[in-house]
This record gives C-alpha cells, structure tokens and sequence, in this order.
C-alpha cells in the first residue's frame, strides 16, 4: 500500500485504495467502512437494504498473519 500525508498535514491517505459507490452489489448486513453522505464521514458500521445515509463502501483491513 502507498500512502501519504496530505498538504494540509490533516490525515494519512492511501493512494491505491478507493472508496466505493454504494450500488446494488454492495454487501448487505455486514459490517462495512461506510461514508456518510451528510458529512463525509466514515463509520464503520452495517449496510442495510435501500441505505440512504451512505454514499460509498470499503471492505474492513484485516492483519497479515505471523510467519515463524
């Protein structure tokens, strides 16, 4: 993954990684990063059908798993 700071040293952003548009192949009743559409915040939380709080999805990061 590449990632930097933004210019105005606010927050880290990742530069191979997008957000997705909520459509009809979203994932429903899981737990998902979602976008609020009021104020562009990402929550992680569940999709339900006919979402309209939320305009775009991520699938959660998961951990690399310890070689030994």
């Amino acid at each position: 993954m590449t990632y930097k700071i933004t210019s105005d040293g606010a927050a880290v952003v990742t530069l191979d990684t997008h957000w997705i548009p909520i459509d009809k192949s979203t994932p429903r009743g899981v737990k998902l990063l979602l976008v609020s559409d009021a104020y562009g915040v990402a929550h992680v939380t569940v999709c339900m059908a006919n979402e309209k709080h939320y305009t775009h999805w991520h699938p959660l990061p998961t951990f690399k798993k310890e070689t030994k």
